[in-house]
């Protein structure tokens, strides 16, 4: 049966992973409890949001849905690929998807 989410339902949380520098908000629309698999929006405020860091268990697709580059691009980093210290221009929500448990390995 399909999952229907409103995302008004939701209330922004601080996310479970740790690494990141400014105040990154998080709506966590589906887990797969079998795999880690995740599905997410991610609130960015302003400024260097993370630390570079690794999904050794996943590979990450990320899609734009507000700021400079809505609609236009979809970032896809391979699982164990070093990525991350993002800045931001403005307030920025993305929808994330990550294959496999999600949890980050920091790089610096």
């Amino acid at each position: 049966m399909p999952i229907r989410i409103k995302f008004e339902d939701l209330e922004w949380e601080d996310p479970p992973r740790g690494y990141y520098l400014s105040d990154v908000k998080q709506k966590t629309l589906w887990v797969d409890e079998k795999t880690g698999a995740t599905l997410a929006l991610m609130k960015f405020p302003p400024g260097q949001v993370d630390r570079i860091h690794t999904h050794p268990e996943a590979n990450q697709i990320v899609h734009p849905l507000t700021g400079p580059h809505a609609g236009k691009m979809v970032g896809i980093t391979v699982k164990g690929e070093p990525h991350g210290g993002a800045e931001v221009e403005e307030e920025t929500i993305l929808l994330f998807y990550w294959d496999g448990h999600p949890d980050p390995e920091v790089i610096e």
